[in-house]
């Protein structure tokens, strides 16, 4: 398959191209930014409802219990019937509260990482739940030595555990949110990068396109403008090197053409008028090609013109010899007309001669033969 040079490619064509290339470098920067931006959104979408409700779910859940610690502790150290009481009720809406923060929780779980250190938090807060529960029996009976045994030792560690549980649960999700910040912070670099390496390709192209087409058009304009100014003032030494299959090389290639016929055209004028002058009138155009369309009544005039003067010298020739014949005649008539002339003259000078002759006689009269003669 042949590939046509875009040198050959048509102006309308090549600005269409510029065109095409343009739009569609405003497409693919326009969908890189899009894609990009819809990620930088699904980061901080990740970020808002997912990564940070957790943490502050997983806060929230650490800070309830130690509140929970916190009653339990007066628990043990108040004596009073309705204190006891009272704290137990707070604490069971404490309880309450932890337990529905765990099932909140469950709806923003990141991945099976976040979810495996939630649930050993979880079991950790059981499992101190239920010391708890041998402690408030131990409390309620005013033992409390017994009691302060238990809160300082077996609980404390439960409780220490379980609050570790959370704070690795908040840890977590915090680099979770800190990851997903940095990947939209690298998201927003690479658009920014890609934005100015597609602007610059883009524009590059279309730079190197639109400088291309300029000087493509440019030079052959010119050389158009000279070339028909110097055959305006005569010169038909001039040849327009252009070539191309585009609108101005078929131009530049139409006006060699007409530059080559009026070269030939007017040689075969020089020609034709030279055979005349010549009076050489059947002589033949060298180039009857040339003179096609209006340049054909330029060849039909001096043909016309052949042919006049061709008749009008075989008149003249024809009017030279009539003129040759009647001079001829008139001599003719001349001479005759003088040997006329000569026989009058030789007659009368006999007979002067005989009257001579007569008187000389003595007048004797004539005879005869002189009345005959």
């Amino acid at each position: 398959m042949k590939v046509t040079s875009i040198r050959n490619i048509k102006i309308k064509t090549k600005l269409l191209l510029l065109g095409a290339i343009s739009i569609l470098g405003l497409l693919f920067i326009g969908t890189e930014s899009v894609i990009t931006a819809s990620k930088i959104n699904e980061a901080s979408t990740v970020i808002s409802q997912s990564w940070v409700p957790a943490i502050i779910i997983a806060e929230e859940l650490n800070t309830r219990t130690a509140d929970y610690r916190i009653k339990e502790y007066n628990h043990v150290v108040t004596t009073s019937v309705a204190d006891k009481t009272r704290l137990e009720q707070e604490m069971e809406a404490i309880r309450t509260e932890i337990g529905q923060s765990f099932s909140r929780y469950e709806l923003y779980i990141a991945d099976e990482s976040d979810r495996e250190l939630m649930a050993q938090a979880k079991d950790n807060w059981n499992n101190y739940l239920e010391c708890s529960d041998r402690l408030l029996s131990v409390s309620r009976e005013n033992n409390s030595e017994e009691a302060f045994n238990i809160i300082m030792g077996e609980s404390r560690q439960l409780f220490d555990e379980a609050s570790n549980g959370f704070l690795k649960v908040v840890d977590y999700n915090r680099k979770g949110s800190e990851a997903a910040s940095i990947e939209g912070d690298h998201l927003y670099m690479r658009l920014a990068r890609m934005k100015v390496i597609s602007v610059g390709v883009v524009g590059f192209l279309i730079s190197l396109l639109v400088i291309y087409i300029i000087m493509a058009i440019d030079k052959p304009v010119k050389d158009l403008v000279e070339g028909t100014r110097r055959v305006a003032d005569g010169d038909l030494d001039v040849y327009l090197s252009y070539r191309s299959r585009d609108e101005i090389g078929i131009l530049t290639n139409s006006v060699n053409q007409l530059i080559d016929r009026l070269k030939h055209i007017i040689d075969d004028e020089k020609y034709l008028f030279k055979e005349i002058g010549n009076e050489h009138f059947d002589v033949k155009s060298t180039c009857e090609k040339a003179y096609r369309g209006d340049f054909a009544p330029i060849l039909y005039s001096i043909t016309s013109l052949m042919s006049r003067l061709s008749a009008s010298k075989k008149r003249k020739e024809g009017l030279q010899e009539n003129e040759g014949s009647g001079k001829k005649g008139v001599r003719e008539i001349t001479r005759i007309r003088k040997l006329k002339e000569m026989k009058v003259s030789k007659g009368k000078t006999a007979e002067e001669c005989v009257v001579k002759e007569i008187k000389k006689n003595g007048g004797r009269k004539m005879d005869a033969s002189d009345q005959t003669s």
